[in-house]
């Protein structure tokens, strides 16, 4: 932890001092984040009712009633303050509407929930990190719910780091590494490390015995020879680069007794296009790709049809203040006309995830929405061994064929959330925000708080064997 290098000072309300048993001038210990420090009490002016913390090099209120951060005090102990919680990214500006540009709403749901649930939390650039100092500078929403406005200002270093790195590229960032050593090195926890690769993350998936029967058949294409004996297996494939995403570069192929019929996406439009040969079809996909892509091949699984189209759902678990998994929401995602996979990128739409289970399953949806759980649990307890440090959050792919078997066809280690932005859905992207602050709270055993009483235990899904 960090000493600050002159007395803090914390300034109080008259009533708020009384109820410490603090007078005026008293000296107290006091922790922020990894800041530690000795805190000088003062009482504020009679028209002030906000506590205030002052440290050298920067401002950081703390409202005792509002949405920015929790203080507790003991006479043993002194002063916590927080939890303080950092977002990390890259691409914070100093724009006062959109600081992070296209991400902002994304990221803004965090720190909405943080105001929520009373927790101090900025997100950060890894490049605005002052490790020596102990300070951050970082931005955060700030004023009354409905009219906040995003605030710049330095922090203290955060007790558990939330990793929204946007991009494999930028996480080779040279201080986006550091930051990622350097807290590591302080113990500081850092939850969701990084991006999986498809092909390290089929072959973990595939060779272990709790998740193997939920995976569909994966393997490199190396060769047209490979090419040729997979689809003679699996009469329906799709070839998928290892690190795309959004749908993107994704073809599916459909083996015929003198052919193979493949569909893929080319300059918006969707196209159908038949290759005799297994080889012509390979260099075809080749001279199309990066020189540098390497691209899987994987069974294809007939999907439940919703309204006429093959449907799967997109699973977002996170962990919860007990460090379980639960799921905040299932979102079911349609295939657009003609398109080869059911992302919104590529038509498709999202309806709520329950809404197409009744409709296949009357009264036995729940069933089976909790059958798609357990084994989204059980998926993401095999992946955790794959990344170093915590895991918090996973957005799974899952699919149910026509005999009601479940399939996770991918594992996002860092989901996006479109599909919160369904109606039906939004509730349940406010609880997958607050999930995120509750298991970083969890992380560093900072009891969280709202109108002064410890929450109550939020409803989970356990684990059960899935069926």
């Amino acid at each position: 932890m960090n000493q600050p290098g002159s007395s803090l000072i914390l300034t109080a309300p008259r009533k708020q001092l009384s109820e410490w048993g603090l007078r005026d001038g008293a000296s107290v210990p006091l922790v922020c984040g990894r800041l530690q420090g000795t805190v000088s009490v003062k009482q504020s002016a009679k028209q002030e009712q906000t506590t205030t913390l002052r440290w050298p090099g920067g401002v950081l209120q703390l409202q005792i009633q509002g949405l920015s951060g929790q203080i507790l005090y003991s006479k043993e102990e002194g002063f916590r303050i927080g939890p303080v919680i950092g977002i990390m990214t890259t691409g914070v500006r100093r724009d006062h509407k959109k600081p992070i540009g296209g991400r902002t709403s994304l990221l803004g749901d965090f720190v909405r929930a943080s105001r929520e649930l009373n927790v101090l939390c900025y997100v950060f650039n890894a490049s605005d990190v002052n490790f020596v100092s102990g300070t951050v500078r970082g931005v955060t929403l700030s004023g009354p719910p409905g009219r906040e406005t995003w605030t710049f200002a330095r922090f203290p270093l955060p007790e558990a780091v939330y990793n929204r790195v946007p991009h494999r590229r930028a996480e080779t960032l040279p201080d986006v590494k550091k930051c990622k050593e350097q807290f590591e090195r302080m113990g500081v926890p850092l939850f969701n490390e990084r991006f999986l690769n498809k092909n390290e993350m089929y072959r973990w998936l595939s060779d272990d015995r709790r998740s193997e029967a939920f995976i569909p058949a994966t393997d490199r294409m190396r060769s047209p020879e490979a090419l040729q004996r997979f689809i003679q297996t699996h009469k329906l494939i799709y070839l998928k680069p290892t690190g795309g995403s959004l749908g993107m570069g994704i073809y599916q192929v459909e083996r015929d007794k003198q052919s193979y019929l493949v569909r893929y996406k080319r300059e918006g439009q969707h196209v159908t296009t038949r290759f005799l040969t297994a080889d012509a079809l390979f260099q075809f996909v080749k001279r199309r790709s990066h020189p540098k892509s390497t691209y899987l091949m994987q069974q294809g699984i007939r999907l439940k049809e919703y309204g006429g189209r093959k449907t799967d759902f997109r699973v977002h678990l996170h962990k919860n203040g007990r460090g379980e998994w639960e799921a905040a929401g299932i979102g079911g995602k349609v295939a657009g006309a003609g398109s080869v996979t059911t992302h919104v990128h590529n038509g498709g739409k999202v309806v709520e995830g329950d809404r197409a289970l009744r409709a296949w399953y009357g009264e036995r949806a729940g069933q089976m929405r909790e059958r798609m759980v357990d084994v989204s649990i059980r998926v993401a307890d095999v992946i955790q061994g794959l990344l170093k440090g915590e895991s918090g959050e996973f957005g799974l792919d899952v699919g149910l064929d026509q005999d009601d078997h479940v399939w996770v066809f991918e594992t996002n280690a860092k989901p996006g959330r479109a599909i919160f932005r369904h109606p039906d859905l939004v509730e349940a992207g406010k609880r997958s925000a607050r999930l995120v602050l509750e298991y970083a709270a969890y992380l560093v055993n900072f009891p969280l708080h709202r109108g002064g009483r410890e929450d109550e235990p939020q409803r989970h899904y356990p684990h059960r064997s899935a069926r």
